[in-house]
This record gives structure tokens, C-alpha cells and sequence, in this order.
């Protein structure tokens, strides 16, 4: 609880109080009083005073109350019983945070701003606006735990969703205040108090970088206000130069170039050179692209499978009878069904029908991307006898191409190919970090290997087995830790590459107008607090009204001339 004074100077009249006293007290002593002699009341008189003891009356308790109620209703007191207001503070976590103006770097200035915002508050809660906003540190009133959790708060995602991390704010602030910390250029949410952390620094930063068949394309851009010259370096990971380039970034705009690279399987990396120039964000100074090369493993040679996988850049193919034990990014495997399989990406063929049963295939998923641009029109497959659905019911541990189309789904399979008779020739599963697909014919009994759609669907195998090779920065790898550099990284079971390449994060705003007008030390909106003066006033008459009538019915109160009795003189 809190009380405010409107116009404290009024309180002054508190010290009138001891004046009440003393009139008090003098209008008792000089009270005067009808007697019949006086010789006997002078005696008196003189033995009272030596033991008299002066006491207060209720006509003085009640003009004292009076008074200072009186006072303080001039004041004009408020009260505030709920203290400082809880606050939520949302905090932008993007890559420009990391940016170093002459001011400082923004991330740091952030923090200072969420404590000082914090000292006025009461509980504190922090929201981490990001990627994938998400609470950092539910409400408290330790400062020191807040403390903690700025320590450990990482910024730097190359990708942040705002309006999310302000939904996830305002739906744990429930009602409660919210403040929006960041360098973001926009307007405040309604109801949102922004406090600007931006800077002047300037940037030069990497947005664009991709490798495709024997060339590289980079773009840069530049918010200083003159040009600028860059150089481009283009480096595999062991630091030898593979190109490099200068290139002219126009004021405020965006330069592109291309390389012509001789690089397949590989990983480059790309940074700029900028001398003497002051930039004040690192982070999109470096990108990387490229993929390192696919590790296929085969229990069993199957030519024309190696042949559509060596085909493929960047995938090397080994057969070894422990494929399914040896480490690498895609194990293919005959025979063996879809239990016991390790965590990673697996292609499954059946063994050799000792009979096949020659069916067409008459409908495919043409949508799913490993059915991209493959054309199954006439494809005839040899199948296995049926080891599930109508012949009885099939197991986890049976094969998948040897279930009827239904048991397959319910095993959460989804079936991409299937014959007239639903009899599925190829099925798809992702589930608990193992990725397979399964052929429902062996390669030596179907006419698919003799078509064009073999060698596709063998290419978007291995294009969706290796993934995009990328990921933003801010990604979490599989460690579990935040990604918040830019390099190569192990995510989801794969190694990409990790780079900001967002335009974005790379042009840096400069100042905003309210910046000025809510720094990190603005006061916070609180509850109206409630007004007393009111309250006081009534007070104060209540207990004058209340004095009054005690002494207007007490024994000092003057009395009607005594009318005299009849027959009396």
C-alpha cells in the first residue's frame, strides 16, 4: 500500500494542533462558577493545585480529529492498496540486438532497461521474443532470479515473430502491465508501453547466399549513407579460397554477384572484407551454404539402386553387410522391417519374390515431394504374397509392402503408390526420430528402374533424406543448445549450415522519435489510486457535529430561567 499527497503543503496545518490543546485547557481553567461563599473555594482551590492532573475530555479528542482530518482532507491524500503494478516484459531476442552503436550494444542497453524498468514494478515476468517466443522467467519479486535469467538470455534469431511474442506477453500478463523492449522502428502495440533501444550504428551484412550447379550467388546490403565498397570472399572450411570479388553496395541499397565455383559436397563459406569501415553488426558478415556429402550404406548391392543414388551429387554409396549398425545418413536395408530401426533415415526393399504376383499401379500421390514429377502410368510391380489384412491380421513387425492398404494407415504410414487391388507399392513414416521409406518391390522385379520416374524418385529421395541443408540462426541443434553463430550445426538429426541471412536483421533502425520521449527509466502506467479527501471531510464534520452536541447537553450548557412555582414568590 501506498499514499500520495496532492497538495502536501496543506499538512502544515497539523501543527495547529497544539493550539487546540492550550485553548482547551485555558477555557477549562478560567471556566467560572456561581458560589455561595468564597472563603471555603479558595481553600479548596489551593489543595487542588497541588495534586491537580490534567486530563483530556472528549470534547478535546473530538476537536483534534476534527482538525486533522480537516488537514488532511486540504492535502488531498490518495491511497494505492495494491503497491506497484506487476509487469510483463517482452524482450526482442532478434539478431540486430547484437548490434554495437557508439551507444553501446543494444542487447546490453535491453537489459539495463529491463531492470530499471523492474525497480518500479512489482512482480516481473520476461517474455522472449523470438523465432519461437516463449517464457524465459514467470513472475517474481526476486531481482536476483531476474538478474539470472538476463544472464542466460540469448539474442541473435534470425527470424522473430512479434506479434506472436507479444500475444504470448499480453495472454501471461492477464490484465497486468506490458512493456516492449526492443529496436523495433513500429509503432507499440495498444496497450503496450515500447521503450527503443536502437542506435546510430551502421551495418553492412551478407542477406542472400546459395550454391547451385557450378556457381554461387551472393547478395549484400548497406545502410550507411554513402557507398560502399566490399569484398567478398568465398572459402571452404579448411580456409582455402575457392573466389573472391569486390563489390560496389550503393547507399542505403543492395548489390548481387555471382561465382562460377567447381564445388560439389562441400561446405563454403562466405565473408565480407571491409576494412576501415565501422560495422556495427557481425553476425551477417559470415554466411555459410553447400552440403557436405550424402553417406549411403547398402546391406545388399542392388545395381541399379547405386547407380540412381551415385548419380546424384554429393552422395556417396557404400555397401557393407552391417549397414544397419554403421553410422551414416541413409541406411538401405533388404528384407528387415520397420522395428529395431535407429534413430536416422532408412529405405526399405523387400527380398526377392520367390513368385511375384504382377499388379499395375493405377494411382499415386502426385502431391507429396517425393512424388515429384515421378510418372507411374503403366509401372508394373512384382509383389510378395500378402502377409497381413485379409490373410490375417498384420504386426508391427511386418513387413510394410506386405499389408493391406488400411493396416498400413493405422500404423501411421502413408501410402504414396498402390496397385488396383490396394495393394500399397510405396509408403512413407515419420515417427520418434526414424524417417523411412519403404519399396514394395524389390528393384529387380519391376519395370520402374527401366523408366525416367526411377532416377526422380531416387533424387527426391535423397533431396528430402538430406533436407534443405539450412537452417536460421536462433535454430536449437540437438544438444539442445541455441544456435546464435553463424556456422555448421547438427539440427534435427542432420548437419546444416546456420547463417542470418535475413534483411531485416541486417538493416539496423536508427533512433526512433519516442525513443526520447519513453528511455528505459519512463514511469510505469499504475491503478488509479483512491482519493481520501472526501472521506476526511466527513469525518471532520461528524466530529464537530459530535462535539457540539456533548457540550450542548452537557452540564455547562446554558439553561431556560427557572419559572417560579405557583404560589411561590
Amino acid at each position: 500500500m501506498s499514499v500520495s499527497f496532492a497538495a502536501p503543503a496543506f499538512l502544515a496545518l497539523l501543527a495547529t494542533l497544539p493550539l487546540v490543546v492550550w485553548w482547551h485547557v485555558t477555557r477549562l481553567r478560567h471556566r467560572p462558577r456561581r458560589v455561595a461563599a468564597l472563603f471555603l473555594w479558595e481553600q479548596a482551590l489551593r489543595d487542588a493545585a497541588r495534586r491537580r492532573r490534567w486530563r483530556p475530555t472528549w470534547s478535546l479528542l473530538l476537536q483534534l480529529l476534527a482538525v486533522a482530518a480537516a488537514a488532511l482532507a486540504l492535502a488531498q491524500p490518495s491511497v494505492n492498496w495494491q503497491g506497484p503494478p506487476d509487469l510483463v516484459i517482452a524482450l526482442d531476442a532478434g539478431a540486430r540486438m547484437r548490434a554495437v552503436d557508439p551507444e553501446g550494444e543494444r542487447a546490453a542497453r535491453a537489459r539495463e532497461a529491463v531492470l530499471a524498468l523492474a525497480e518500479r514494478a512489482g512482480a516481473v515476468a520476461l517474455v522472449r521474443v523470438g523465432s519461437e517466443p516463449e517464457l524465459a522467467l514467470p513472475f517474481t519479486r526476486d531481482r536476483g532470479a531476474l538478474r539470472t535469467a538476463l544472464e542466460a538470455f540469448e539474442s541473435g534469431d534470425a527470424d522473430v515473430d512479434v506479434e506472436r511474442g507479444l500475444d504470448l506477453a499480453r495472454s501471461v500478463a492477464d490484465g497486468r502491465e506490458v512493456a516492449w523492449v526492443s529496436d523495433d522502428p513500429g509503432p507499440p502495440a495498444p496497450g503496450i508501453t515500447r521503450v527503443g533501444v536502437a542506435g546510430s550504428g551502421r551495418n553492412v551484412g551478407i542477406v542472400a547466399f546459395d550454391l547451385g550447379i557450378q556457381q554461387a550467388f551472393i547478395a549484400v546490403v548497406s545502410d550507411h549513407p554513402r557507398p560502399v565498397s566490399a569484398g567478398v570472399v568465398l572459402e571452404r572450411l579448411d580456409g582455402s579460397l575457392v573466389a573472391s570479388t569486390e563489390l560496389l553496395v550503393p547507399a542505403g541499397g543492395r548489390a548481387s554477384t555471382t561465382f562460377p565455383v567447381d564445388v560439389v559436397g562441400e561446405v563454403v563459406r562466405a565473408r565480407l572484407e571491409l576494412g576501415p569501415l565501422v560495422d556495427a553488426l557481425a553476425l551477417d558478415d559470415v554466411a555459410y551454404a553447400g552440403r557436405r556429402a550424402l553417406r549411403v550404406v547398402m546391406d545388399q548391392d542392388e545395381p541399379a539402386l547405386r547407380r540412381a543414388l551415385g548419380a546424384v551429387p554429393g552422395v556417396e554409396v557404400q555397401v557393407t553387410g552391417s549397414a544397419r549398425f554403421v553410422a551414416a545418413d541413409l541406411r538401405v536395408l533388404t528384407g528387415a522391417g520397420p522395428d529395431g530401426l535407429r534413430p536416422g533415415d532408412h529405405l526399405l526393399m523387400p527380398a526377392p519374390a520367390a513368385e511375384p504376383e504382377a499388379r499395375r499401379v493405377v494411382d499415386w500421390d502426385r502431391a507429396h515431394p517425393l512424388m515429384r514429377f515421378v510418372d507411374l502410368r503403366e509401372t508394373v510391380v512384382g509383389l510378395g504374397p500378402v502377409t497381413g489384412g485379409a490373410a490375417g491380421p498384420a504386426t508391427a513387425s511386418a513387413l510394410p509392402w506386405a499389408t493391406d492398404v488400411a493396416t498400413l494407415e493405422s500404423e501411421g504410414w502413408t501410402v504414396l503408390a498402390r496397385t488396383g487391388d490396394l495393394r500399397p507399392v510405396f509408403a512413407w513414416r515419420d515417427r520418434d526420430g526414424v524417417r523411412t521409406f519403404a519399396f514394395g518391390a524389390h528393384p529387380s522385379q519391376t519395370d520402374l528402374v527401366l523408366r525416367a520416374a526411377f532416377p526422380t524418385l531416387v533424387a527426391n529421395l535423397v533431396e528430402v533424406f538430406r533436407g534443405s541443408g539450412r537452417a536460421p540462426l536462433g535454430v536449437r541443434a540437438d544438444d539442445g543448445a541455441r544456435v546464435t553463430e553463424p556456422g555448421v550445426a547438427r539440427v534435427a538429426g542432420r548437419e546444416v549450415t546456420v547463417s542470418l541471412l535475413d534483411e531485416t536483421q541486417s538493416r539496423l533502425p536508427g533512433p526512433q522519435p519516442d525513443d526520447t520521449e519513453a528511455p528505459a527509466g519512463a514511469p510505469l502506467r499504475v491503478e488509479r489510486p483512491t482519493p481520501l479527501a472526501w472521506w476526511l471531510v466527513a469525518i471532520a464534520a461528524i466530529a464537530l457535529l459530535i462535539e457540539w452536541w456533548s457540550w450542548a447537553r452537557g452540564p455547562g450548557a446554558p439553561s431556560r430561567p427557572a419559572t417560579p412555582a405557583p404560589g411561590r414568590r
